[in-house]
């Protein structure tokens, strides 16, 4: 088979796996990702020898731009409106409350990019892109990260880059996690683009990690419980807890009930600062370690440490960065930790660090078609 072939077979729009009735991404092989990432690294250093400095540059910057059209269009429902057939702009205007002009000329401009398509007459359909904007898809995380306050925190970035402080400091009082607890719009959007993630990564996480060598998880941090429900819905010997702070799990019970799983899960409220949950086989931690300082890592870990049975085995579940001059989504959010939290991204070398103050040794690393990798640890013996 050709590799243009291959290509195209794991090219298609709609690819997606069922589990139950869940429905996630399916991903072709890490291999073919890996591989084809490197060639796609290599085409953007050629197009960007052959392309004028200022011009590449000037590109780059207005990806600003082109991030604040796919925030109104996703905040608006567009997809969600074009999922039922073409619209012209006149009536996506009537039906989002909008104005019809500067409408359009976002809309020609995200067509021009290949999320919507623009047909005569100010027609627009829909794209295999612009699927990823609808409400089952990524849309409460788009909402989220092309909101108001985002922009705030890395138009002030000179801030922290002059006092190594945080530059959400400048709009909200205390914690970014504290500020969306107390408010509930905010505090129900933030978990749905956390499932919206969870629905992103869990089918890359489950092609390569032996979740059947189990009897029980628990999902530290894990929210609604989303990511915990693609596990037990694939294997059904498994029973499970999503263990996060009490106003998050108070939507898991009814999350479990819609997928017929809630007679092997609990959610419980807590704080992974206190106490955890004791006495399971697994415990996780997804994207949790790098919202925080070195000492609270180590705090958290200590903590999942007392819980542990002998032959019980922690997953830390994370980006790790990389020493070198590619494109990477570890150094991107690395930079939104910096401006909005306390934490950072780390490498495999600085999470063995922090595991080795826990009382951990890593066992094995895994890694999967998306950037996340997913390291498994055990107590460190005499520890």
């Amino acid at each position: 088979m050709s590799f243009l072939l291959f290509v195209g077979l794991y090219s298609k729009p709609f690819w997606f796996i069922m589990y139950e009735n869940i429905q996630l991404p399916k991903y072709p092989p890490v291999f073919f990702v890996k591989t084809t990432e490197r060639f796609r690294h290599f085409l953007l250093r050629l197009y960007r020898r052959f392309t004028h400095p200022n011009v590449a540059l000037m590109e780059m910057i207005q990806n600003l731009w082109l991030s604040g059209a796919i925030g109104v269009a996703s905040e608006l429902g567009i997809a969600d409106i074009l999922k039922k057939g073409p619209q012209p702009v006149s009536e996506l205007a009537n039906l989002t409350g909008t104005k019809e002009e500067p409408l359009y000329r976002i809309m020609r401009v995200l067509a021009s990019n290949g999320i919507f398509k623009e047909t005569r007459h100010k027609i627009f359909t829909l794209t295999p892109l612009g699927v990823a904007l609808q409400e089952d898809q990524m849309k409460h995380f788009i909402d989220l990260h092309l909101g108001k306050i985002h922009f705030q925190m890395f138009g002030e970035m000179m801030h922290t880059a002059k006092t190594g402080n945080k530059s959400i400091e400048l709009f909200i009082k205390g914690n970014l996690f504290d500020h969306i607890s107390q408010s509930p719009g905010l505090n129900e959007q933030f978990n749905k683009a956390m499932t919206n993630t969870a629905m992103m990564q869990a089918s890359a996480i489950l092609q390569v990690y032996p979740f059947p060598h189990y009897k029980s998880i628990v999902d530290i941090g894990g929210g609604h419980g989303f990511f915990l429900t693609t596990i037990l819905s694939r294997y059904k010997h498994l029973k499970g807890i999503v263990f996060d702070l009490p106003h998050v799990v108070t939507e898991a019970s009814s999350f479990f009930e819609k997928y017929n799983i809630s007679g092997r899960t609990e959610a419980i409220g807590g704080s992974f600062f206190d106490n955890i949950p004791s006495g399971y086989d697994l415990y996780m931690l997804k994207n949790i370690l790098h919202n925080w300082d070195d000492e609270s890592c180590v705090k958290i870990l200590k903590n999942i440490k007392k819980a542990l049975l002998p032959e019980s085995k922690l997953l830390i579940i994370e980006a790790h960065l990389k020493d070198d001059n590619n494109p990477s989504f570890a150094k991107m959010t690395d930079l939104l930790m910096m401006v909005g939290l306390d934490g950072r991204e780390r490498s495999k070398e600085e999470y063995h660090l922090l595991l080795q103050k826990a009382g951990f040794n890593i066992k094995k690393t895994y890694h999967t078609v998306s950037p996340l990798a997913i390291i498994e640890a055990v107590p460190t013996p005499g520890c």
